[in-house]
């Protein structure tokens, strides 16, 4: 069994020589080149930054901070002081791999970027509510055309997509105003997408084959995952779209150009102890 440790490449919270040290006092070996599991040590950020690039098995180690605004780490396996015990597991056998299901985006003239958590359209510098629309296609033919389920006009802060291995981060934070305690799990499988307003003071759903129907937006929700989703800003604003890149800057987005989210063939390969 070799393993390869993974860090944020620019700002680590821990020392990749204090993964070797424990990896060395338990006689387990590290490679470079032909590695059996991925450890990746640090935050969501990170975790989603190694999740959508590596290929081989990765198990998402926490490093916990006495911080209050400090990263949750909602997304990891195990935390920093588990490692060598789970080290050991691993060693004999004792864990199982998962395929999760990324999200495809495309935006612009940009190539396709694969994620595996979620993907966020927020305010940047700009102080209002932001306006756009999020339609959601059934992507059956009807009629030799894309039958579009429902359109939400939204006045809000923004809109979240998700996977169901990211739906315990950002996705989530509705349960946790609710319950500060509660224990992060899977929302929902993975033949669902996430969708999440952000904030929304005003929200109307029309049908598509009933423009002037009109109903009540639920702030959250899931989708089948062979939806497509596709965002657009109503309103010319300083709005970016987070989630593709290891930067926390995000990609300015056009008021005119949108933003498509679909299911991925892509997967990314978790390790979970038994």
């Amino acid at each position: 069994m070799k393993f390869k440790i993974f860090v944020h490449p620019i700002r680590p919270k821990v020392q990749k020589e204090k993964i070797q040290k424990i990896l060395h006092s338990l006689d387990l070996e590290i490679s470079e080149t032909d590695s059996d599991i991925a450890l990746v040590i640090g935050g969501d950020g990170t975790f989603s930054y190694y999740g959508k690039k590596l290929s081989i098995p990765m198990l998402f180690v926490g490093v916990p901070t006495n911080e209050i605004l400090g990263s949750k780490s909602r997304l990891a396996e195990i935390s920093l002081s588990e490692l060598p015990k789970a080290l050991r597991k691993i060693a004999k056998g004792n864990y199982v791999v998962t395929e999760k299901r990324m999200l495809d985006v495309t935006y612009g003239t940009l190539p396709v970027i694969s994620v595996l958590t979620d993907v966020y359209l927020e305010r940047g510098l700009f102080a209002g509510c932001i306006r756009y629309s999020i339609s959601v296609s059934s992507n059956k033919l009807d009629n030799k055309k894309n039958k579009s389920d429902f359109t939400e006009y939204v006045i809000g802060n923004g809109v979240i997509i998700t996977t169901s291995f990211g739906a315990t981060g950002y996705y989530s934070y509705l349960d946790r105003i609710e319950n500060l305690k509660q224990k992060p799990s899977e929302l929902f499988d993975d033949n669902k997408l996430g969708v999440c307003h952000i904030l929304p003071t005003f929200a109307k759903r029309c049908l598509a084959d009933e423009p002037n129907h009109e109903e009540i937006v639920p702030i959250r929700y899931t989708v089948p995952v062979s939806c497509t989703i596709e965002i657009a800003v109503l309103r010319e604003a300083n709005i970016r779209l987070y989630g593709t890149t290891i930067h926390s800057k995000g990609v300015k987005i056009a008021w005119n150009k949108p933003i498509t989210v679909t299911s991925s063939i892509k997967t990314a390969k978790i390790v979970r102890l038994v």
